[in-house]
Parts: C-alpha cells; structure tokens; sequence
C-alpha cells in the first residue's frame, strides 16, 4: 500500500491556499504589504484588511 504523506501534504497545501487574498495575506506577513489587482483597480493587501492605492498626485492607481 502506498503511504498516504504526499495525499495529506497536497491535500494541506490546497485547503492553505484556498479562501480569498490568503495568499496575498501570506506575503503581507512577511513583506509588510502586497499589491493586489482587482477589476483594474491596484489595492495595497494588509495582514488585516485592504486598502485602494492612490499615485502621487492623489488618483487612484489603475492595472491591467
């Protein structure tokens, strides 16, 4: 019979990843802050929340 390690690991690292802005989330944690596209909108994802990021000169930065 086969172990069943690689079957619990895949299936760990899929329900991890699961779920929105974990990832995102992730990066956050160890970088401070990641930028997220949503919609053509650039959004600055935080451990606890989000937020819309603005340019320089005040508008609301776009992305593809």
């Amino acid at each position: 019979m086969k172990p069943l390690k690689p079957i619990r690991l895949l299936l760990f690292f899929s329900l991890f990843f699961v779920g929105c802005g974990t990832i995102s989330r992730g990066c956050a944690k160890y970088f401070g802050y990641d930028e997220v596209c949503v919609d053509g909108v650039k959004y600055i994802q935080f451990t606890s929340g989000a937020s819309v990021k603005y340019n320089p000169d005040g508008t609301i930065a776009t992305c593809r």
